[in-house]
């Protein structure tokens, strides 16, 4: 008893795709909210729930090839009703060509009788396939369609959600398999397509079988069966490593990029990392190399017993025709014409079970896709109650609490502050004391928690977000390089504005960027993306002066610069605030460099542990004797003896940073 119950243990790991688990890589481990949720909804789909799901996976692929164009999708309809019934009517004809063709008298005469229904069978032969073809061209024209609209879509959603949604941990992989989802429209269109060809087949073609001998119906559909029962296995199976291996591919996609992308070639090359980078990649290509030769033979287990099984009812079919042929039951042309029908119903069934198949695996994508959807549009700024003030006279930020998605405390903790117009407001303190957070919730990346951010007593989270924004100027450490020319970097600082060269260029003179633009080989029709045809790529430094560029251009009520300078010199870093100071409006800066604080602003605000610990001018905090008078001297005193090294030297000092600080600062 325990050796057979060893050997069916065996046997069923074959078909088991879990017999080899998920194997965790470093970091690499699987989130309960990305991979397990979809891996669980995949493993508890029965078969029952296929078959009642198909009428509203088709109902849906139709929908959404109208909204991509509701006429091709009419005409789509129309051409493959053409299509089946001229299938069905073919093989009705077909019994009248046999009958004269098995009957008594001279070929000839026989030939001469079946020709006028030959070419019945022809007619509807021909006009299938130009039906067939004629359909084929409206899905191909459709598929685009859809494709375009989805992917517009989840661009849309995905540049518009609040930035709260990409701190949650499975935003990413969701976003991968929405991606892989969006095309899954255009497949179920054109498997819908094969699938009504299918039951219209079936359903002209069980008539005949019905009419020549019920017995023939049912035996066809046990030779299917199997066939269905394997082709959905496989799909699920099929489905639910695709699901849990996202993570997996996307490190793979990752360790890829830092082997063939410039930004990393030079790090990968001083640090010697190839051997290192390798391994992982092996690590993570053998764990998946694992699971899926067993998935592959969980398959293949499966379609080799449905394929058996449905290979006996096919020859009992066969059997049972001729049985029927020779008891004389049913006459020589009926049978000819029974034959041509089983093998036209085979056809068609193992075809529908086939397209069922795809269509239920393509529909599990597709709702990948929409899930993400609604959860995007769930992220989607509220809209603007508040009317946005062109201008301002102070903007007061009341008892702010804020807290990253998945932390334990909040990053920012019952802030209160003051930004007055005209003013330039600093905000120093250590890394990490929530200087950054502050500015995001002032710059409406993010939303309180709780408390008040007002514009002369209005909400800003009551404000629309695009007239809010337009008003503000974000200049982060953080600047993004997009794949754009020169001059367009700049531009999109305020890419609804005319391209108006002089104010391009402009923009680029403020922010020290003028000169090293001209000197590329189109100047500001340079394309900045090595990856790209005719493409180059600049320093860090030049990047960094680009992005400065950008916040200039936008020429905002309220310019919010976060360290925007980390990648220059402390003399550039210094002349930038003073262009900036020039530039107008209100600003608040975030620097760790005391000394242009001192110069650049009216109000400084001093963080730690997410409150506000001190506040007042330089020369109160000076004063007080706190955290920023012990900071300011210590850097003051070390550049002073850096720059009296320097004289010693014979050379000037242009690129201290002066970081050094006291003991760490506590709020109080």
């Amino acid at each position: 008893m325990t050796r057979r119950a060893g050997l069916w243990r065996r046997m069923t790991r074959a078909f088991d795709v879990d017999a080899v688990p998920v194997t965790v890589i470093d970091d690499m481990a699987p989130d309960p909210d990305g991979w397990n949720t979809g891996y669980a909804d995949t493993a508890g789909t029965g078969y029952r729930t296929v078959a009642r799901r198909l009428p509203l996976l088709i109902a849906t692929s139709i929908r959404l090839a109208a909204e991509a164009s509701k006429p091709r999708t009419i005409a789509l309809l129309v051409v493959q009703t053409a299509s089946s019934l001229a299938g069905a009517f073919s093989l009705y004809a077909t019994t009248d060509v046999l009958a004269p063709l098995f009957g008594a008298g001279a070929t000839p005469d026989r030939i001469r009788a079946a020709l006028p229904s030959m070419l019945v069978v022809l007619l509807l032969t021909a006009s299938r396939s130009l039906c067939d073809a004629i359909a084929k061209a409206f899905a191909q024209q459709l598929g685009p369609m859809m494709d375009a609209r989805a992917m517009i879509r989840l661009q849309e959603l995905c540049t518009r959600a609040e930035l709260v949604a990409f701190d949650k941990a499975d935003w990413v992989d969701a976003s991968q398999r929405a991606e892989r989802g969006s095309i899954s429209a255009r497949s179920m269109l054109a498997i819908t397509q094969q699938v009504l060809q299918s039951l219209a087949t079936l359903i002209g073609v069980a008539g005949v079988l019905a009419v020549l001998h019920p017995v023939l119906v049912p035996l066809l559909l046990l030779s299917v069966v199997p066939r269905w029962w394997a082709a959905v296995r496989v799909a699920r199976l099929d489905y639910k490593v695709f699901v849990r291996w996202v993570e997996g591919r996307r490190r793979q996609n990752l360790l890829i990029g830092l082997a063939v992308t410039t930004s990393s070639a030079a790090a990968v090359r001083a640090l010697s990392l190839s051997g290192y980078l390798v391994e992982r990649y092996r690590r993570i290509t053998d764990a998946y190399l694992a699971e899926r030769l067993q998935l592959v033979r969980a398959e293949t287990s499966s379609m080799i017993v449905g394929n058996a099984i449905a290979g006996f009812f096919t020859g009992v079919v066969y059997a049972v025709l001729a049985l029927l042929l020779w008891r004389q039951a049913i006459p020589l042309a009926v049978g000819g014409t029974a034959y041509l029908a089983v093998s036209r119903v085979q056809q068609a069934l193992l075809g529908l079970a086939m397209d069922i198949n795809e269509l239920y695996a393509e529909g599990l994508y597709l709702e990948d896709y929409r899930s993400f959807c609604d959860d995007a549009a769930g992220h989607l700024p509220p809209a603007g109650s508040e009317s946005t003030p062109e201008e301002f006279d102070e903007i007061l930020v009341e008892d702010v609490v804020f807290t990253y998605q998945g932390a334990k405390t909040p990053a920012v903790a019952g802030v209160s502050l003051r930004v007055r117009r005209g003013q330039v407001v600093a905000f120093v303190g250590e890394n990490g004391a929530a200087k950054t957070t502050m500015a995001k919730l002032l710059g409406r990346l993010y939303l309180p928690d709780s408390g008040r951010i007002t514009w002369d007593g209005r909400d800003s989270a009551q404000m629309d977000i695009d007239t809010l924004r337009s008003r503000i100027a974000f200049i982060d450490q953080d600047h993004t390089r997009f794949p754009f020319t020169a001059g367009e970097n700049i531009r999109i600082g305020e890419w609804t504005a005319e391209p108006d060269p002089a104010r391009i260029e402009e923009a680029a003179r403020h922010a020290g960027a003028h000169q090293f633009i001209s000197a590329l080989p189109r100047g500001y029709d340079t394309l900045l993306e090595r990856s790209l045809s005719g493409g180059l790529s600049v320093s860090g430094g030049q990047w960094q002066r680009l992005a400065l560029a950008r916040g200039f251009f936008r020429r905002a009520a309220l310019v919010i610069a976060d360290e925007p300078t980390s990648s220059l010199d402390a003399a550039a870093e210094a002349a930038f605030y003073h262009r900036l100071r020039e530039y107008g409006g209100t600003i608040v800066m975030i620097t760790h460099r005391l000394g242009n604080v001192a110069e650049c602003a009216d109000y400084i605000y001093v963080f730690a542990e997410g409150r506000v610990a001190e506040q007042g001018t330089h020369a109160e905090l000076v004063s007080a004797d706190g955290w920023y008078a012990r900071s300011y001297l210590l850097q003051r005193q070390s550049f002073e003896k850096v720059d009296s090294v320097s004289r010693q030297n014979g050379s000037s000092s242009t690129n201290t940073d002066g970081n050094s600080l006291p003991e760490p600062i506590r709020s109080s």
